[in-house]
């Protein structure tokens, strides 16, 4: 196959991913349509119910089981106009009702198609990557000298622009630290001043109110501290060296199942041999990896259930993630901010002499495979 054969299929590729990506967004939009109307019919019903339980009091066919004291002891007249009224008013909820069950059936049916269609178009383009791949391999075998392909590496493959990127990124977190210095620790101690000069003020003039300035300085004072603790801890990002990475990663996956029931969580963490010493800063950076893979998933993903998968051994960490919510862009490495998350544990990664990869959709959810080398 030749160099436009391959084009072309690539057009196609690209093209099919253009639809895919549309029939995703379809399909989450009619997911949050259908939602929205199950919302709307369970608001109705709660309706209904309570009107039923009113038609009940005004429904009696006589008074004389009424007592005289009761807000009801009316009369029959007046009973049966206010039971008549309150039906009429149950017949046209019953009709938006049945008119919304037949439009959500309607709309869970359009769903279910797209999602047929989305089905499709991910089979195939798992097709005609398999394909490129092997056609591009092929001509790459038979055309390309070995010199000529190493300078047609991917940008990203050269170390000099892995560095640039770090560099990048460690300017923008000072950057970051040094605007959240100005707003969280500059303005409350620009406030605690100038309550000072009011505190000043008052303690001559106003002593009951001097008493309750102090009281919100000394509480603001406090709470800065509290704060500026939280900002040391976070800069230093140090774990607790006295325990073993694999229970530091047990331990915090375990937070997150207490602190996210609405997701099932599940994670083996398979060790082979729990006398290995993995250095410090290895070990932080691994649980800074995971957590911030779990936090794109919790922010981002819509999920209600992740799997995850970290095997550690003497010679190597791996680790597989997987959720099954809304998936990734398969271009997120172009389209993200280059100071996002994911970039950063890219480069942390490499740093650390491993590989990362990242795919998925709407079907699978989103794919997180990484490992490294332990020496």
């Amino acid at each position: 196959m030749d160099n436009s054969s391959i084009e072309s299929l690539r057009l196609v590729r690209n093209n099919n991913q253009d639809l895919l990506n549309f029939f995703n967004d379809s399909y989450i939009s009619k997911l949050e349509q259908v939602q929205s109307l199950k919302t709307e019919e369970f608001e109705l019903k709660a309706k209904i119910d309570q009107l039923l339980k009113t038609l009940d009091v005004y429904s009696f066919k006589t008074s004389a089981g009424h007592n005289v004291f009761s807000p009801f002891s009316v009369s029959n007249t007046s009973q049966q106009e206010k039971a008549t009224q309150i039906e009429e008013q149950l017949r046209e909820l019953q009709d938006i009702q049945a008119t919304l069950k037949i439009q959500i059936k309607e709309e869970e049916e359009e769903t279910d198609l797209l999602k047929k269609r989305i089905a499709s178009l991910s089979s195939s383009n798992r097709h005609l990557d398999e394909l490129l791949s092997e056609v591009t391999e092929e001509v790459s075998t038979i055309e390309v000298p070995a010199s000529d392909a190493e300078d047609n590496q991917e940008d990203n493959e050269d170390p000099v622009n892995h560095g640039i990127n770090i560099l990048r990124l460690q300017q923008y977190e000072r950057k970051k630290l040094s605007e959240k210095i100005q707003s969280d620790i500059t303005d409350v101690l620009d406030s605690n001043f100038h309550k000072l000069e009011v505190l000043s003020w008052l303690i001559r003039s106003d002593i009951n109110r001097a008493k309750v300035t102090l009281e919100e300085l000394t509480s603001s004072t406090s709470k800065l501290a509290d704060h500026v603790d939280e900002m040391a801890l976070s800069l230093a990002n140090e774990i607790d060296s006295e325990e073993p990475v694999w229970t530091l990663l047990e331990n915090l996956m375990q937070t997150y199942k207490d602190e996210h029931t609405e997701c099932a969580i599940s994670f083996d963490i398979d060790c082979t041999d729990y006398a290995i010493n993995i250095s410090d800063i290895v070990a932080t950076n691994l649980v800074y990896i995971i957590q911030e893979i779990m936090t794109n998933v919790f922010t981002h993903s819509n999920a209600n259930k992740v799997v995850v998968k970290i095997y550690i051994s003497s010679k190597l960490v791996d680790v597989y993630i997987n959720d099954n919510g809304v998936g990734i862009d398969s271009n997120y490495s172009d389209n993200s901010p280059w100071y996002s998350g994911l970039h950063k544990i890219k480069e942390i990664i490499y740093l650390l002499n491993g590989t990362f990869k990242i795919d998925g959709d709407i079907e699978s959810g989103t794919n997180v495979r990484f490992s490294f080398p332990l020496s």
